[in-house]
């Protein structure tokens, strides 16, 4: 069973907006204070960024010294496609196609970018992408903005990964791809062997998924491209502690994990609004690791064999002496 390597989003040590304090819980640091503040993570190895945003007023070469030079690793840039007001209506799904074409050639730059400084992930979160209303938008043509913008951008670099992260809602009320289904039948529609699947774990529940079982589903088609690590209630992105409200769920997820053929990082995608973040950060680590020494104590040879008899009671029993005994 491997051990997981964890990095994190930079927006956890970020200002902590929310729509009732739009300017956020706490001041907004720099870019260069926000990657000492990961620095001071224990366990936590690397850093995602966005682009444009995090670029701004430096070099690509600035910004890849900046965070290599506090001990850290930049795999993976997210692109920013859902924070701009020009893509109020969607970005690759616009019906302007002078406002698609300004998503696509975006994400052409940001290829440039961490191209030039050795990174090989971009990340896409169209977090605009999608309807409010009934009769607001032709499906289809959703569809069809997305996987030839997608089929382009990917057909372009053969030599970087990219991978699309899949939520239910928000700020869409329908998100355009809104499950582990959904995002690998739009994979599959892309057809390349370098675009995947980001698997959010508060995401996963807010559609009603288990997230253990999103994951073995898209890792059986080598599709599961990124991991962000976070808990939540199931209601709404809560982008919470992980580790702290769903323990069952993410004991479950994060054995799967383990055993999966997945190799980069589990990162964090928290919103600690009124919590210290650096310490949230760290809790979020160790509950990680906790769960992952847990996980190596299960028997699950005796479980599976509980599993072919449907024996509810006796796989709890084992849970419950392995998991709540001491």
């Amino acid at each position: 069973m491997k051990k997981l390597k964890y990095g994190i989003g930079i927006w956890t040590v970020g200002f902590t907006a929310d729509r009732f304090i739009p300017n956020g819980y706490r001041p907004a640091g720099t870019f260069v204070k926000q990657i000492e503040d990961v620095a001071r993570i224990p366990g936590v190895e690397a850093v995602q960024i966005h682009f444009p945003d995090d670029f701004e007023g430096y070099t690509p070469k600035e910004v890849k010294d900046i965070v290599n030079s506090n001990g850290l690793e930049l795999k993976t840039v997210n692109m920013n496609l859902f924070g701009n007001p020009v893509f109020k209506f969607g970005a690759f799904t616009n019906a302007d196609e002078k406002i698609r074409r300004l998503a696509i050639d975006s994400c052409l730059r940001g290829i440039e970018t961490i191209r030039g400084i050795g990174v090989s992930h971009l990340e896409m979160w169209p977090g605009q992408d999608g309807f409010d209303y009934n009769f607001q938008s032709d499906y289809n043509h959703l569809w069809d903005g997305t996987v030839t913008a997608l089929k382009e951008i990917t057909g372009s670099a053969p030599d970087i990964k990219f991978s699309y992260e899949y939520k239910l809602k928000e700020p869409r009320m329908y998100c355009l791809v809104s499950n582990a289904g959904r995002a690998l039948a739009l994979a599959n529609e892309v057809g390349a062997s370098n675009f995947g699947i980001a698997l959010d774990y508060g995401h996963s529940l807010l559609s009603r998924e288990n997230p253990a079982e999103a994951l073995d589903f898209l890792t059986r088609s080598n599709k599961l491209f990124n991991i962000h690590f976070n808990d939540a209630y199931g209601e709404f992105d809560d982008d919470m502690i992980s580790g702290t409200v769903s323990v069952w769920k993410t004991l479950e997820f994060i054995y799967h994990l383990k055993n999966s053929d997945y190799d980069g990082y589990v990162n964090l995608d928290m919103f600690p609004f009124r919590e210290d973040q650096v310490e949230a950060a760290a809790l979020a680590v160790r509950m990680g690791q906790t769960f992952e020494a847990l996980a190596e104590t299960l028997d699950m040879e005796t479980i599976r064999q509980y599993q072919r008899v449907n024996n509810l009671p006796a796989i709890f029993e084992e849970l419950r002496k392995h998991v709540l005994v001491r």
